[in-house]
């Protein structure tokens, strides 16, 4: 996994495994452990990269448009989906692609069979 931080809007992109790509404009929070953990406190920059080379153990894309994705070192990456000018967009080429924005989420699958 690699991770990059958009130069021209706030905004944060992880490349994962198989060319999924994650990319978010706006605020992320970032934590070890449940954001919503007592104590948890959302970690700065320089730590983002302690995701380098980890696994996602889970990941969920709520109504809402927030996401919440568990990483195999414990690190926590929150997204809200609501906001002015937020984005997030989950996608992996030609398998499948995820965005919400603007109160819109829309999700396509590429290559299903409809049963």
């Amino acid at each position: 996994m690699s991770i990059s931080e958009g130069s021209h809007h706030r905004g944060l992109v992880l490349m994962l495994d198989r060319g999924a790509r994650l990319a978010v404009k706006g605020p992320a929070c970032l934590t070890y452990g449940p954001a919503s953990a007592p104590g948890a406190v959302p970690l700065s920059g320089e730590e983002w990269q302690a995701l380098v080379g980890a696994t996602v153990v889970s990941a969920i894309a709520f109504k809402s448009g927030a996401l919440r994705v568990v990483f195999s070192t414990g690190h926590h990456l929150n997204i809200r989906g609501e906001g002015p000018g937020v984005a997030v967009r989950v996608q992996r080429p030609d398998e499948f692609d995820w965005s919400y924005g603007g109160g819109v989420g829309v999700m396509k699958v590429f290559g299903a069979t409809a049963s």
